[in-house]
């Protein structure tokens, strides 16, 4: 039997107070062009005698978005298919005064869809080969199309504790949701860490997702220098070389249901769960 070890850090878990996010609110946009973008793709597809599905490049665009806004906590990506037609919604959590005040209005974003879709119709219009009438007849009435803001566009706002009552409603939106509003309520909070004599400080600051299959908040630390030890084999030699780096703590929460759990009012009582881990930083080229 293993002996005990007070030093592992093991996986948590905890309920989630119900009063937990009073002064926080919660946004979401639709994506207002998914038919005239889907009718595009088809469109140039069919103009361009391509036997490989055209994709829209919404990673681009989305990464756009954030890289303008540091309020939204994710861009347009995928929510529901209805009738064929993929839809996209965005979102953006965070303390009431800073949603009301710092996010992004409708037309800054319809100014970045559009700019979005003329690059994106310029590699199309740009080829060489290819019936250029052709394709200008499939780029220029999708432009025309999107080109003007739609009168009933405009953020919807979604109270906190709707989704912690019924973490399913709104396609689930509390599974992004929760865990974003988590990460914005640990944003510049300090704890202090103790192993036996040794204490470290650290200072949590928001993320937005890094990569694709990363969505949403989480938290990373401050970089701290370690020191570690490096082996190098040549043939049969084997060489120690004592380096040093950075990393920093990486705290990501993740909301999941439990068959059976329920609250007062009979939905679904989710537990949040807790992912410690740490990444490098590279400090040096190779």
């Amino acid at each position: 039997m293993p002996k005990k070890n007070n030093s592992v850090a093991l996986p948590s878990r905890m309920d989630l107070a119900e009063n937990a996010f009073l002064d926080f609110k919660i946004a979401v946009l639709m994506f207002p062009f998914s038919k005239e973008v889907q009718y595009f793709r088809n469109k140039i597809q069919e103009v361009l005698r391509s036997k490989k599905k055209i994709y829209a490049p919404y990673r681009q665009l989305n990464n756009g978005l954030l890289a303008c806004s540091s309020t939204l906590t994710y861009g347009f990506e995928w929510l529901k298919t209805v009738d064929y037609v993929p839809q996209y919604q965005a979102l953006a959590v965070g303390k009431a005064e800073e949603i009301s005040e710092k996010l992004p209005t409708i037309k800054q974003i319809h100014d970045l869809i559009f700019t979005w879709a003329i690059t994106w119709t310029k590699q199309y219009t740009n080829k060489k080969n290819g019936n250029k009438d052709e394709i200008e007849t499939a780029c220029d009435p999708f432009l025309d199309a999107i080109e003007n803001i739609p009168k009933s566009w405009k953020w919807e706002y979604i109270e906190p504790g709707t989704l912690i009552e019924d973490i399913n409603s709104n396609n689930g939106l509390g599974y992004q949701a929760i865990p974003s509003l988590l990460a914005t309520l640990l944003h510049k909070q300090t704890i202090t860490i103790q192993l036996k004599d040794r204490k470290q400080k650290i200072t949590w600051r928001k993320v937005q997702g890094s990569s694709s299959s990363r969505i949403g908040l989480h938290l990373v630390s401050q970089p701290f220098k370690a020191n570690y030890i490096e082996e190098k084999k040549n043939n049969e030699d084997i060489t120690y070389q004592e380096k040093e780096g950075y990393f920093a703590y990486r705290l990501d929460f993740h909301a999941q249901t439990q068959a059976g759990r329920f609250n007062n009012t009979g939905y679904l009582k989710p537990w949040i769960f807790l992912h410690l881990s740490c990444q490098r930083y590279a400090h040096e080229s190779q």
